[in-house]
């Protein structure tokens, strides 16, 4: 099974990307604002480094890539710094958004897992992943694209996110090496037709890409939210036989939030996935499953929160007769509108 594959490769592209990103250079003439941009995982990873460099004190935001194709442009002046993702680098919207733009090429940073792409030869500067070949849907290269985000906020906000690449690559094995919960969690969701994924902050992202995953290797519909927007509304469809997953790592600025929606999401009978670096004392049951991930720092925790949800769509897969990963109506890389 490719898709499994693929996801067992991990540990040794995070090893890999490490190595690639010791140096990253930027030659931009000067900051300005910055804009990140993407289509589909690469525009969740976007969304989620805007974030983080807010969260340092540097003025950010993301827009989708055919959007901003569309009706943004106008908006990109030449002080604008796109950093644009794409892990193919030759998404569509996203390459002719780069081609229309009149911005000087100094101002444009490409986060790419290949490095002779479209996307690569309009940027000034390219943040290269070494995720290796992917066939199937986005596992690699999205958590290598966040290594590389992280490198890439800190050379923009002169902060250091310091981790021991070979001690992440480990977390990544142990992670993936815990099939029993993953088991459990499957049970749990049964033979349920929808999932709803919820996050806060960064960890969004995993969200959006596990909503993305089951559309693409399941072909079932689910649905990403943050914790407040679960909140406003749709927490009214909780109840027998409905699953929420809840995302959220130990040191969250919103894990009190968190641990509260997992509680009444179980106090109104339906049922929770909480994926997590360390399992709350308070919470329980047999309508809550935890899929634990290796103790890592919470930066980190789109890398290994992504990787038991990734085992999830598998195990569904198994019981379900259906070969994750394999695309029907379209392809890997998206090069039309």
């Amino acid at each position: 099974m490719i898709f499994l594959e693929e996801i067992l490769q991990q540990p040794q592209a995070v090893r890999d990307t490490a190595a690639s990103l010791r140096s990253v250079q930027l030659r931009v003439g000067g900051q300005g604002r910055i804009v990140a941009t993407g289509m589909g995982s690469s525009f969740f990873i976007g969304g989620a480094f805007a974030l983080f460099l807010e969260g340092k004190g540097v003025p950010a935001y993301c827009a989708n890539a055919g959007e901003l194709l569309h009706y943004g442009q106008a908006a990109l002046k030449n002080d604008t710094l796109l950093v644009a993702f794409s892990q193919s680098g030759e998404s569509y919207e996203t390459v002719q958004l780069l081609k229309e733009l009149d911005l000087p090429k100094e101002r444009v940073v490409a986060v790419t897992n290949e490095p002779d792409s479209s996307l690569a030869k309009l940027a000034g500067t390219v943040v290269l992943t070494k995720a290796g070949k992917e066939e199937m849907t986005s596992t690699k290269t999205f958590i290598t694209a966040w290594m590389a985000a992280l490198a890439l906020a800190d050379a923009l906000s002169g902060a250091q996110t310091s981790y021991d690449p070979e001690a992440l690559a480990r977390g990544v094995e142990e992670t993936l090496a815990s099939r029993r919960q993953v088991e459990l969690a499957a049970d749990l969701i049964g033979e349920a037709e929808f999932l709803q994924f919820t996050a806060r902050g960064i960890d969004f992202a995993v969200a959006q890409q596990s909503s993305l995953m089951c559309n693409e290797a399941l072909h079932m519909a689910a649905s990403a939210l943050t914790g407040g927007d679960f909140r406003h509304g749709p927490l009214e469809m909780v109840g027998h036989g409905k699953t929420v997953v809840v995302i959220s790592h130990s040191q969250s600025k919103t894990r009190v939030q968190s641990e509260r929606l997992v509680s009444d999401v179980l106090r109104f009978g339906g049922n929770v996935i909480l994926v997590t670096d360390k399992t709350p004392d308070h919470v329980g049951g047999d309508k809550l499953s935890v899929l634990q991930t290796a103790p890592c720092p919470a930066e980190l925790f789109p890398v290994l929160s992504i990787l038991p949800l990734q085992l999830l769509i598998i195990e569904i897969a198994s019981r379900r007769g259906i070969v994750p990963g394999d695309f029907s109506h379209g392809g890997k890389v998206t090069l039309s509108e």
